[in-house]
């Protein structure tokens, strides 16, 4: 039982408790006998018993609904606070997007990306290295599970890959049997075509991307401020601001190690968070093999 629920049923038992003595002490024969001349005395000893005893009730009543009040209107300072948190970090989501400078993977390209337009550069990036470690893992016949083929293409993606670098991402992929030999085989494929930069870092831009992401959804989903469906109604505000090139790269993130804290707290399936990610724009994998969740491609 929270204060709030405490303090109003206190305030009722009070309540009824004063009314009920103020009715049964007017009515009572000790200081009423109808028909007869008023007692002077017997008035006097009414008044201060009555604002003595039914007077306190009332005011403790009074006291409780004070106290009540109070703690409403703390509550509502609260929730309006934890909700314009929530509206600063998506804010600072939009901001952060905005910020994003990307030159093309392709080196004979001299554009530069900016804005949600960088998404659509992490989306080919990542797709290339996905086809990468797919084609190997059925040459070699390593039958690594979705996952793992995932884990092993997002760290590349999210950390980069070169010479200088390697032995970093093999302690990442260390977990897997044939991990430090799928990097090495990517690295290949990297060193082999020097003008599809495919192995270069993207940790800068996404990091705090995703962390704000996650942080802004922690942010309502932990608050016993907000209601269930007022926290599902902020998260779709949220969802709104996502192109498709940002859930694409969302969808994988929350799939490989990154997405380990989203998926123990059952982020994207209780917020329908990837719900507008089009049907088949994935490429390689179907996310409803992940989360079974309504897409907005089958409604």
């Amino acid at each position: 039982m929270n204060l709030k629920i405490g303090l109003l049923i206190i305030i009722i038992v009070f309540g009824v408790i004063a009314t009920l003595a103020f009715f049964y002490i007017i009515f009572s024969d000790t200081y009423f006998h109808y028909g007869q001349s008023i007692d002077a005395d017997l008035a006097d000893k009414f008044g201060s018993f009555f604002s003595g005893f039914v007077g306190t009730l009332f005011t403790i009543v009074s006291i409780l609904l004070i106290i009540y009040s109070m703690h409403t209107q703390n509550i509502q300072v609260r929730k309006a606070e934890t909700i314009g948190n929530f509206f600063k970090m998506l804010d600072y989501h939009n901001q952060n997007v905005s910020d994003l400078r990307m030159p093309d993977i392709d080196i004979n390209k001299k554009d530069i990306n900016e804005g949600r337009r960088a998404f659509v550069n992490y989306k080919i990036q990542l797709k290339r290295l996905l086809e990468i470690v797919i084609e190997e893992n059925n040459v070699k016949q390593y039958r690594m599970p979705s996952k793992e083929i995932i884990d092993i293409a997002y760290m590349v993606f999210y950390y980069g890959l070169d010479t200088t670098w390697i032995s970093f991402i093999n302690e990442k992929v260390a977990r897997y049997p044939n991990g430090p030999t799928m990097v090495m085989h990517l690295l290949n494929v990297i060193e082999s075509n020097r003008d599809i930069k495919i192995g270069r870092t993207n940790q800068t831009g996404l990091s705090s991307y995703f962390r704000n992401m996650y942080g802004a959804i922690k942010l309502v989903d932990e608050s016993k401020l907000i209601s269930p469906e007022e926290k599902r109604n902020l998260i779709k505000i949220y969802r709104a601001q996502l192109s498709n090139p940002e859930l694409y790269i969302l969808f994988y993130n929350v799939i490989s190690r990154f997405g380990k804290k989203w998926n123990a707290n059952n982020y994207i399936t209780k917020y329908e968070f990837i719900k507008n990610l089009p049907k088949g724009y994935a490429d390689l994998f179907n996310p409803k093999d992940f989360y079974d969740i309504p897409y907005e491609d089958e409604e």
